[in-house]
Protein backbone atom coordinates (compact mmCIF):
# COMPACT_ATOMS: atom_id res chain seq x y z
CA UNK A 1 0.00 0.00 0.00
CA UNK A 2 2.95 2.29 0.39
CA UNK A 3 3.14 2.43 -3.40
CA UNK A 4 0.28 4.94 -3.43
CA UNK A 5 2.76 7.82 -3.33
CA UNK A 6 3.18 8.63 -7.01
CA UNK A 7 5.91 11.28 -6.96
CA UNK A 8 6.94 14.40 -5.08
CA UNK A 9 6.31 17.83 -6.42
CA UNK A 10 7.43 21.18 -5.11
CA UNK A 11 5.06 24.10 -5.46
CA UNK A 12 5.97 27.72 -5.14
CA UNK A 13 4.03 29.34 -2.30
CA UNK A 14 4.58 32.85 -3.54
CA UNK A 15 1.49 34.58 -4.95
CA UNK A 16 1.94 37.06 -7.75
CA UNK A 17 0.99 40.56 -6.81
CA UNK A 18 -0.66 40.77 -10.27
CA UNK A 19 -3.62 38.59 -9.21
CA UNK A 20 -6.64 40.78 -8.36
CA UNK A 21 -8.06 40.41 -4.86
CA UNK A 22 -11.68 40.32 -6.02
CA UNK A 23 -13.77 39.24 -8.99
CA UNK A 24 -17.51 39.96 -9.15
CA UNK A 25 -19.68 37.66 -11.24
CA UNK A 26 -23.35 38.06 -12.08
CA UNK A 27 -25.05 34.70 -12.46
CA UNK A 28 -28.38 33.33 -13.67
CA UNK A 29 -29.58 29.75 -14.02
CA UNK A 30 -26.38 28.29 -12.57
CA UNK A 31 -25.78 24.69 -13.63
CA UNK A 32 -25.82 22.16 -10.78
CA UNK A 33 -24.71 18.56 -11.21
CA UNK A 34 -25.47 15.82 -8.72
CA UNK A 35 -28.39 14.88 -6.52
CA UNK A 36 -29.05 18.33 -5.06
CA UNK A 37 -30.02 19.75 -8.46
CA UNK A 38 -33.41 18.13 -7.81
CA UNK A 39 -33.95 20.19 -4.66
CA UNK A 40 -32.14 23.53 -4.80
CA UNK A 41 -31.01 26.27 -7.16
CA UNK A 42 -28.47 29.06 -6.89
CA UNK A 43 -30.18 32.41 -6.36
CA UNK A 44 -29.56 34.64 -9.38
CA UNK A 45 -27.49 37.76 -8.71
CA UNK A 46 -24.03 39.08 -7.92
CA UNK A 47 -21.36 37.02 -6.17
CA UNK A 48 -17.78 37.84 -5.25
CA UNK A 49 -14.66 35.72 -5.54
CA UNK A 50 -12.08 37.01 -3.04
CA UNK A 51 -8.60 35.96 -1.97
CA UNK A 52 -6.03 36.86 0.68
CA UNK A 53 -3.05 35.56 -1.26
CA UNK A 54 -3.09 32.14 0.41
CA UNK A 55 -6.75 31.12 0.20
CA UNK A 56 -9.68 32.09 -2.01
CA UNK A 57 -13.36 32.28 -1.10
CA UNK A 58 -16.88 32.67 -2.38
CA UNK A 59 -20.25 32.49 -0.60
CA UNK A 60 -23.23 31.22 -2.60
CA UNK A 61 -26.93 31.50 -1.74
CA UNK A 62 -29.07 28.43 -2.43
CA UNK A 63 -32.89 28.41 -2.58
CA UNK A 64 -35.04 25.38 -1.88
CA UNK A 65 -37.17 24.59 -4.95
CA UNK A 66 -38.43 21.10 -4.13
CA UNK A 67 -38.69 20.05 -0.46
CA UNK A 68 -37.87 16.42 0.24
CA UNK A 69 -40.87 14.24 1.07
CA UNK A 70 -40.43 11.07 3.10
CA UNK A 71 -36.87 9.79 3.42
CA UNK A 72 -34.20 12.31 4.39
CA UNK A 73 -31.15 13.18 2.32
CA UNK A 74 -27.60 12.75 3.66
CA UNK A 75 -23.97 12.74 2.56
CA UNK A 76 -21.45 10.02 1.77
CA UNK A 77 -19.16 11.02 4.62
CA UNK A 78 -16.58 12.97 2.66
CA UNK A 79 -16.46 16.45 1.27
CA UNK A 80 -17.72 16.64 -2.26
CA UNK A 81 -19.64 19.88 -2.73
CA UNK A 82 -17.61 22.38 -4.75
CA UNK A 83 -17.82 25.04 -7.42
CA UNK A 84 -15.83 25.71 -10.57
CA UNK A 85 -15.52 29.29 -11.88
CA UNK A 86 -16.37 29.67 -15.59
CA UNK A 87 -15.41 32.11 -18.33
CA UNK A 88 -17.52 33.94 -20.90
CA UNK A 89 -17.14 31.19 -23.49
CA UNK A 90 -18.18 28.47 -21.07
CA UNK A 91 -14.62 27.44 -20.24
CA UNK A 92 -14.31 25.84 -16.81
CA UNK A 93 -11.53 26.92 -14.47
CA UNK A 94 -11.33 23.64 -12.56
CA UNK A 95 -9.40 23.96 -9.28
CA UNK A 96 -9.58 20.22 -8.66
CA UNK A 97 -11.47 17.94 -6.30
CA UNK A 98 -10.42 19.98 -3.28
CA UNK A 99 -10.59 23.43 -4.87
CA UNK A 100 -13.48 25.76 -4.03
CA UNK A 101 -14.98 23.30 -1.56
CA UNK A 102 -17.63 23.50 1.15
CA UNK A 103 -16.60 22.25 4.57
CA UNK A 104 -18.67 19.63 6.40
CA UNK A 105 -20.27 22.41 8.45
CA UNK A 106 -21.22 24.39 5.35
CA UNK A 107 -22.52 21.29 3.56
CA UNK A 108 -24.70 20.53 6.59
CA UNK A 109 -26.57 23.78 5.93
CA UNK A 110 -27.93 22.31 2.69
CA UNK A 111 -28.73 19.00 4.36
CA UNK A 112 -30.87 20.94 6.85
CA UNK A 113 -32.43 23.11 4.13
CA UNK A 114 -33.50 20.13 2.01
CA UNK A 115 -34.69 17.97 4.91
CA UNK A 116 -36.56 20.57 6.94
CA UNK A 117 -37.09 23.66 4.79
CA UNK A 118 -40.06 24.90 2.81
CA UNK A 119 -40.09 26.10 -0.78
CA UNK A 120 -38.36 29.48 -1.10
CA UNK A 121 -36.17 29.09 1.99
CA UNK A 122 -32.51 29.98 1.44
CA UNK A 123 -29.11 29.18 2.91
CA UNK A 124 -25.76 30.83 2.20
CA UNK A 125 -22.88 28.36 1.85
CA UNK A 126 -19.20 29.33 1.89
CA UNK A 127 -16.63 27.67 -0.36
CA UNK A 128 -12.87 27.89 0.16
CA UNK A 129 -9.86 27.07 -2.02
CA UNK A 130 -7.10 26.23 0.45
CA UNK A 131 -4.31 25.92 -2.13
CA UNK A 132 -4.90 29.20 -3.93
CA UNK A 133 -1.18 30.05 -3.85
CA UNK A 134 -0.44 27.28 -6.38
CA UNK A 135 -0.93 27.63 -10.14
CA UNK A 136 -0.58 31.27 -11.17
CA UNK A 137 -2.19 30.88 -14.61
CA UNK A 138 -5.30 29.36 -13.07
CA UNK A 139 -5.49 32.05 -10.40
CA UNK A 140 -5.20 34.79 -13.00
CA UNK A 141 -7.88 33.21 -15.18
CA UNK A 142 -10.32 32.98 -12.29
CA UNK A 143 -9.80 36.54 -11.04
CA UNK A 144 -9.62 38.15 -14.47
CA UNK A 145 -11.99 36.12 -16.66
CA UNK A 146 -14.68 34.47 -14.53
CA UNK A 147 -18.25 35.50 -15.33
CA UNK A 148 -20.20 32.70 -13.61
CA UNK A 149 -19.69 29.30 -11.97
CA UNK A 150 -21.07 25.77 -11.81
CA UNK A 151 -21.92 23.70 -8.72
CA UNK A 152 -20.65 20.12 -8.52
CA UNK A 153 -22.24 17.76 -5.99
CA UNK A 154 -20.41 14.49 -5.37
CA UNK A 155 -21.49 13.89 -1.78
CA UNK A 156 -25.27 14.13 -1.36
CA UNK A 157 -27.13 10.83 -1.34
CA UNK A 158 -30.19 9.05 0.01
CA UNK A 159 -29.93 7.28 3.40
CA UNK A 160 -29.21 3.82 2.01
CA UNK A 161 -26.10 5.29 0.36
CA UNK A 162 -24.95 7.49 3.23
CA UNK A 163 -21.81 7.01 5.27
CA UNK A 164 -23.77 6.29 8.42
CA UNK A 165 -25.36 3.19 6.89
CA UNK A 166 -23.17 2.22 3.94
CA UNK A 167 -20.27 -0.20 4.10
CA UNK A 168 -18.75 1.74 1.22
CA UNK A 169 -17.43 4.34 3.64
CA UNK A 170 -13.78 3.73 4.54
CA UNK A 171 -14.19 4.66 8.18
CA UNK A 172 -17.41 2.71 8.78
CA UNK A 173 -16.81 -0.57 6.97
CA UNK A 174 -16.44 -3.33 9.54
CA UNK A 175 -13.98 -6.15 9.00
CA UNK A 176 -16.84 -8.63 9.08
CA UNK A 177 -18.92 -6.83 6.44
CA UNK A 178 -20.21 -8.93 3.55
CA UNK A 179 -20.66 -5.95 1.26
CA UNK A 180 -17.09 -5.86 -0.01
CA UNK A 181 -18.24 -5.61 -3.64
CA UNK A 182 -19.54 -2.14 -2.84
CA UNK A 183 -16.29 -1.30 -1.04
CA UNK A 184 -14.26 -2.44 -4.04
CA UNK A 185 -16.45 -0.32 -6.33
CA UNK A 186 -15.54 2.76 -4.29
CA UNK A 187 -11.91 1.65 -4.15
CA UNK A 188 -11.78 1.46 -7.94
CA UNK A 189 -13.30 4.93 -8.26
CA UNK A 190 -10.65 6.21 -5.87
CA UNK A 191 -7.86 4.58 -7.92
CA UNK A 192 -9.20 6.12 -11.14
CA UNK A 193 -9.30 9.58 -9.55
CA UNK A 194 -5.79 9.15 -8.14
CA UNK A 195 -4.39 8.10 -11.54
CA UNK A 196 -6.05 11.11 -13.15
CA UNK A 197 -4.50 13.37 -10.50
CA UNK A 198 -1.04 11.92 -11.05
CA UNK A 199 -1.33 12.40 -14.80
CA UNK A 200 -2.21 16.05 -14.27
CA UNK A 201 0.77 16.50 -11.99
CA UNK A 202 3.05 14.77 -14.48
CA UNK A 203 1.84 17.21 -17.14
CA UNK A 204 2.72 20.15 -14.91
CA UNK A 205 -0.84 21.04 -13.90
CA UNK A 206 -0.22 22.77 -10.57
CA UNK A 207 -3.94 22.89 -9.76
CA UNK A 208 -3.69 19.15 -9.07
CA UNK A 209 -1.55 19.91 -6.03
CA UNK A 210 -4.70 21.04 -4.24
CA UNK A 211 -5.87 17.42 -4.14
CA UNK A 212 -2.57 15.60 -3.73
CA UNK A 213 -2.07 15.61 0.06
CA UNK A 214 -5.61 14.56 0.90
CA UNK A 215 -5.58 11.84 -1.75
CA UNK A 216 -2.40 10.43 -0.20
CA UNK A 217 -4.04 10.43 3.24
CA UNK A 218 -7.03 8.59 1.78
CA UNK A 219 -4.66 6.06 0.20
CA UNK A 220 -3.24 5.23 3.60
CA UNK A 221 -6.76 4.77 5.00
CA UNK A 222 -7.69 2.47 2.15
CA UNK A 223 -4.48 0.49 2.64
CA UNK A 224 -5.09 -0.10 6.33
CA UNK A 225 -8.74 -1.00 5.89
CA UNK A 226 -8.25 -3.40 2.99
CA UNK A 227 -5.21 -5.03 4.54
CA UNK A 228 -7.28 -5.95 7.61
CA UNK A 229 -10.15 -7.08 5.39
CA UNK A 230 -8.21 -9.57 3.27
CA UNK A 231 -9.37 -12.49 5.42
CA UNK A 232 -13.02 -11.50 4.89
CA UNK A 233 -12.89 -11.31 1.09
CA UNK A 234 -14.24 -14.11 -1.06
CA UNK A 235 -11.99 -15.65 -3.71
CA UNK A 236 -13.54 -13.50 -6.46
CA UNK A 237 -13.30 -10.36 -4.34
CA UNK A 238 -9.68 -11.07 -3.53
CA UNK A 239 -8.97 -11.58 -7.23
CA UNK A 240 -10.58 -8.26 -8.05
CA UNK A 241 -8.70 -6.55 -5.22
CA UNK A 242 -5.36 -7.81 -6.55
CA UNK A 243 -6.25 -6.76 -10.09
CA UNK A 244 -7.12 -3.26 -8.89
CA UNK A 245 -3.74 -2.98 -7.17
CA UNK A 246 -2.04 -4.20 -10.33
CA UNK A 247 -3.97 -1.68 -12.42
CA UNK A 248 -2.90 1.08 -10.07
CA UNK A 249 0.79 0.23 -9.92
CA UNK A 250 1.02 -0.35 -13.68
CA UNK A 251 -0.61 3.00 -14.42
CA UNK A 252 1.85 4.82 -12.16
CA UNK A 253 4.82 2.93 -13.58
CA UNK A 254 3.84 3.94 -17.11
CA UNK A 255 3.87 7.61 -16.10
CA UNK A 256 7.52 7.49 -15.04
Amino acid sequence: MKRFLCFAMVACSMVSCGVPKERKVTVANVDITGLIKNYVKVVDGDYMFTNDGDEAFITVKFELTNPLVGSEIGTKGYRGLRINPMGSSGEIFDTGTYGFEASDTETAKLVDLINTGTTGDTKSVSFKWDYFSQGEDLRLSIFEKSVTFEVVDETFCYPEQSSSESSASISNVSDSSNDWDSVLDDYEKYIDEYIKLCKKMADGDMSAMSSYTEMVDMANSWGEKLSRAEGSLSASQMSRYLKLNEKFTNALANMN
